[in-house]
């Protein structure tokens, strides 16, 4: 993770509940990313650098299973942050007006040195950065082979669940894709494709923004705080809206790892092209809350999303190896 700190500051108070923060010596606020977890670099006694995320009590729950899911993804051999401790904290005050009378939930996991890999793959050779694609892939592909819970439903019924919200959100927003009539169409044409699709790991959100190169060339995956329990291939729509904006190497060395890494499936582009299609028709519902310029940036988006498929009448984007 790189030193994009807005400040360092001694220990706070709060901070001291949390158990062994009596060998940390310094705390330095990461003032970046989207995530609503305050994030801070933990220095510690010898030299020991850790990632402390906190965040209100209230999301003790889920929070605890993202952890869980951060230890799954380290368990295989992934290089990633590795959990540490997890816990939830009392109130130190009883007064409302207090700061630091709020209870929380925090993980403590490992801090990985480097720099972004979105910052650095630009400069990167075509080769240097189809390799570190193909590692990616095929650490992706190791985390999709992790299980669902027995309880989860079909990727079939949470989408179709998704996308009733989504059209009635859509309808509301304000704005408008000149096609988004016709992306629409495109969207439900493609629904049946996920009637026999099983549920398994997702990281959530799998790009260069969340990957980290460190001094010794090593790529890093990093921040499961969207990972969960879906059709994994879901994974693949920020290889279209984010990675092949990066570095086009990097997003065919993904491909190929992940497709050299296990069996072939014929439905691989058919569900992905589904969930580019999503994107494209519905980013826009994330971007409204923050206004400009990410309202204008989302639909500029859109708009190559629908270029990069020919309008939804291929389910491959122009960019991409077929194979």
């Amino acid at each position: 993770m790189n030193s994009s700190f807005s400040k360092q500051t001694p220990i706070p108070r709060w901070m001291q509940a949390i158990p062994g923060s009596d060998t940390w010596i310094s705390a330095e606020l990461i003032d970046k990313g989207w995530s609503a977890d305050r994030k801070y670099r933990i220095g510690a006694t010898g030299g020991v650098s850790m990632l402390l995320r906190v965040c209100e009590a209230s999301l003790a729950e889920s929070k605890r299973a993202e952890y869980i899911r951060v230890g799954q993804a380290a368990s295989l051999g992934i290089p990633s942050s590795k959990p540490i401790d997890f816990g939830i904290c009392g109130a130190d005050s009883t007064d409302p007006d207090d700061p630091d009378s709020a209870s929380f939930v925090y993980s403590l996991l490992s801090w990985i040195e480097g720099e972004d890999a979105q910052d650095l793959l630009p400069d990167q050779t075509d080769e240097a950065a189809y390799r570190y694609g193909h590692s990616a892939g095929t650490w992706l592909r190791r985390m999709h082979g992790l299980p669902a819970p027995v309880h989860t439903e079909p990727p079939a019924v949470m989408l179709r669940r998704e996308l009733e919200r989504k059209r009635a959100a859509y309808a509301q927003c304000g704005y408008r894709l000149p096609f988004g009539e016709r992306l629409l169409s495109q969207i439900e044409a493609r629904l049946p494709v996920l009637d026999e699709a099983v549920p398994g790991f997702r990281q959530g959100d799998y790009h260069p923004g969340n990957m980290i190169i460190g001094p010794d060339g090593q790529l890093n995956i990093i921040d499961f705080n969207r990972s969960g329990y879906g059709d994994p291939y879901r994974d693949f729509n920020r290889l279209e809206t984010f990675t092949s904006r990066i570095s086009l190497p990097f997003a065919q060395g993904q491909l190929d790892g992940y497709r050299e890494s296990g069996p072939h499936d014929p439905d691989f582009w058919r569900r992905i092209s589904l969930y580019c299609a999503m994107e494209c028709m519905f980013a826009i519902l994330w971007a409204v809350p923050f206004g400009e310029p990410e309202i204008t940036d989302t639909l500029e988006r859109s708009e190559r999303i629908w270029t990069d498929f020919s309008g939804f009448e291929q389910d491959v984007p122009l960019w991409a190896d077929k194979a």
